[in-house]
């Protein structure tokens, strides 16, 4: 079983969005469950319930038999300990952050705050979320972040209108009807496939 948790030492960087979708590309190769811990919010709790996403709602550590893969939204904000905790029980920690200096900013002070806490690094890494869909932004701040020795996706999640269209009508963003929602869905399975 694998086990992937999205956290953020920041709001608003796309956490939910990307571990409902992250969930829903991951059940095209098995059974996926979705942990919302963030039980302030319910983001992630509140998009699936009800929904026809294939993915299924489990408290944490209570995983159906057969379950190939675990996706776990963190509250919002945890605590550094729960942090470097949870890096150590799960695959891959992913932390997203978009492609502006206060966030990234953020992003590498918590990154370094995890190495000096005693996180297991090797499954630690951002991910560059709500990039622009054109240009290089997205890249660059991919590029800058690993000149900083921070352990970067290659993947590149852009910020669609689609992806909140698809929590409005509680669908993942491959069912949104966009021209751009393709777009946006090749982003997530590509990101599925880089942390598989």
């Amino acid at each position: 079983m694998q086990i992937i948790a999205l956290t953020s030492s920041k709001g608003g960087v796309g956490k939910s969005t990307l571990a409902v979708n992250l969930a829903g590309a991951l059940s095209l190769r098995g059974p996926c469950v979705l942990v919302d811990e963030d039980h302030a919010i319910q983001t992630s709790r509140n998009w699936i319930t009800g929904s026809q996403i294939p993915v299924q709602l489990a408290p944490l550590g209570e995983y159906p038999a057969g379950t190939r893969s675990v996706v776990i939204d963190t509250e919002g904000r945890p605590a550094i300990t729960d942090m470097v905790q949870l890096s150590r029980a799960c695959d891959t920690l992913l932390i997203p952050t978009a492609p502006n200096g206060n966030e990234m900013k953020a992003t590498v002070d918590l990154y370094e705050s995890l190495r000096e806490k005693g996180a297991d690094m090797n499954r630690v890494r951002v991910v560059v979320t709500r990039s622009t869909p054109t240009g290089r932004v997205g890249e660059a701040a991919r590029d800058h972040l690993r000149s900083l020795n921070v352990t970067v996706c290659t993947t590149i999640v852009r910020a669609y209108a689609a992806f909140q269209r698809a929590e409005e009508q509680q669908v993942l963003v491959q069912d949104v009807r966009d021209e751009r929602a393709p777009n946006a869905w090749a982003d997530v399975c590509a990101l599925a496939l880089e942390v598989s």
